[in-house]
């Protein structure tokens, strides 16, 4: 017997302070490797992967966005039609932890509310923290958002974060 597979398209836009890891998050999930030498974003990078959810063919489209604010109108560009956003911070670089309500604004300003989740990354450098779980987890919360820590080094939670968006919209699609 033929099982029957519809197409589910999933759309993150990643957000956050240049070198918090949102390209080595990207490449770590679509690729399966960690880029050991940092390459700054330019503009926009797009990154995709298929996987298949029981009876869905689902791809996962991955806007990898340059954090610098000197290209903001043209990451602007490509929030539209985002069924969510990842916003990176680096948990040993308190500025980018602190800076999340700038990216939060734009986000807000872009599309309005959608589904967001605020990602503490680096956490195999325990040693170096500056920002604790728990003071994350109460930010995030406090901006209806959901909170997840990974490491794009050791692969922790990068699956995890993706899989996530794709549970998300499988959902929604199959409340239509």
């Amino acid at each position: 017997m033929l099982q029957r597979f519809s197409d589910v398209r999933v759309k993150v836009i990643l957000l956050g302070d240049g070198r918090v890891g949102k390209t080595s998050l990207a490449v770590r999930y679509t690729h399966g490797k960690f880029q050991a030498n940092y390459k700054p974003s330019l503009g926009v990078d797009f990154l995709i992967r298929r996987v298949v959810v029981g009876d869905k063919n689902v791809r996962i489209m991955i806007f990898d966005t340059a954090g610098q604010e000197s290209i903001s109108t043209i990451r602007k560009r490509y929030y539209n039609g985002a069924h969510g956003a990842v916003i990176v911070f680096d948990v040993t670089r308190r500025q980018t932890f602190e800076n999340l309500p700038k990216w939060l604004k734009e986000l807000k300003d872009q599309v309005g509310e959608i589904y967001t989740i605020i990602v503490g990354n680096k956490s195999d450098l325990k040693e170096e923290r500056t920002v604790n779980t728990e003071e994350a987890k109460a930010f995030a919360e406090s901006q209806n958002a959901d909170y997840m820590e990974t490491s794009a080094l050791s692969g922790e939670n990068v699956t995890d974060l993706f899989q996530t968006y794709i549970d998300y919209v499988i959902t929604e699609v199959e409340k239509v």
